[in-house]
């Protein structure tokens, strides 16, 4: 590798790094002194991750829920006849699909079809189709397409191969001539939702990133080379403390899914296609129990989060925070942390941690693309 010039960018996207969670542990309080909250938008992390990096909200670059309600051809059309299918052969009958949707290649970014019933695949669709950290992954501008325009060399690296992998990786590039090294992990994402935000372990793995960032420092120094790190995240995580049967208690009023009605149940949300009374039976059921609501259009609207088109769903409904749907197309089982609630609670904000002194911090992350833009530019 040849000798590495200008200023370097090392951008860590650590997915579901809440601002309540670095406060609690203190991570990474002496190497990167300046920090704050960082709003997100309504959704999960196909509709925050998309935000970040164009720095636009959801109803402008498209892209808000992993699935939609196919408007044509569905990746999964083969499946449109399929019948109703015993619980004890859905995972094997979604594996087979899955396996048969990759073969035809239509879908570049990461899905998971989780627990969707296999009966109803046909009638949605993968809402992001490209890979949003790719050039031209994203219908609106990206970090990485201006990166590209411009001329500025850097390097990604992500979920597609392991964290441990990757954060050697980018050690060596220091050296490099990239002025900019960006990596996304979701190992502490996946690892809260399965013991909480406040376990051990979770400060075991913060100071992990700890030790990471202080060897991205040294190797910087090492090589004569100046440096600053970002930390960030795309949203919060939120302790699980209720859970909610929304779909069981529409099957008790004897209203069938698929048949009477369509939905998509994600984990915090419930996303229908239906008419007026289905909504409400549902809605009352959450209200009722004191653990969600409709969000309204005005709402959504604000939010950034409406689509006239209803490809999301013409009606949502949002779990308070802390509430799950259980059962989901995400899963059967409640798990101990979730994210995707109301932006605006404490729990849903991610962080922006740095050691740069330029200017004022990103306050959403709608404004993380430019600041950092600003960084590589200087």
């Amino acid at each position: 590798m040849g000798t590495a010039q200008g200023r370097l960018a090392v951008v860590i996207l650590v997915d579901a790094l809440g601002w309540d969670i670095v406060e609690r542990f203190g991570f990474a309080r002496a190497l990167l002194p300046r920090r704050g909250a960082l709003e997100t938008v309504l959704g999960y992390s196909s509709a925050a991750i998309p935000s970040l990096l164009t720095g636009k909200r959801p109803d402008a670059h498209g892209a808000w829920a992993m699935f939609c309600r196919a408007q044509g051809n569905s990746p999964f059309a083969f499946l449109r006849h399929a019948p109703r299918l015993p619980h004890a052969l859905e995972w094997r009958a979604r594996r087979l699909a899955r396996r048969l949707a990759d073969r035809r290649g239509s879908v570049r970014g990461y899905y998971d079809l989780y627990e969707i019933p296999v009966h109803l695949l046909a009638r949605f669709d993968v809402a992001q189709a490209g890979d949003p950290y790719l050039p031209g992954g994203l219908a609106r501008e990206s970090l990485f397409d201006r990166l590209l325009s411009t001329d500025v060399a850097y390097r990604m690296w992500y979920y597609r191969t392991p964290e441990s992998d990757n954060m050697a990786a980018l050690v060596d590039a220091i050296a490099s001539r990239e002025r900019l090294l960006f990596l996304y992990t979701a190992e502490l994402d996946a690892l809260m939702h399965r013991v909480g935000t406040t376990a051990e372990i979770v400060g075991e793995r913060l100071r992990r990133y700890e030790r990471f960032i202080e060897r991205v420092l040294e190797r910087a120094r090492s090589r004569g080379r100046e440096a600053n790190v970002y930390v960030l995240s795309d949203h919060g995580m939120t302790d699980v403390h209720a859970e909610i049967d929304l779909w069981g208690e529409l099957e008790r009023q004897g209203l069938r899914l698929g048949r009477d009605y369509l939905a998509f149940y994600d984990s915090t949300m419930a996303r229908f296609w239906a008419r007026p009374g289905v909504v409400e039976a549902a809605a009352r059921v959450l209200e009722d129990a004191g653990k969600g609501r409709q969000v309204a259009e005005a709402e959504l609207r604000a939010l950034g989060c409406y689509f006239p088109d209803g490809r999301y769903g013409t009606s949502i409904l949002l779990a308070d925070p802390g509430v799950m749907i259980v059962p989901s197309f995400m899963g059967a089982q409640r798990i101990a942390a979730m994210h995707g609630y109301d932006p605006r609670d404490g729990g849903s904000f991610g962080c922006f941690l740095t050691d740069d002194p330029r200017g004022a911090l990103p306050r959403s992350i709608l404004e993380v693309k430019d600041y950092l833009l600003e960084g590589v530019a200087s």
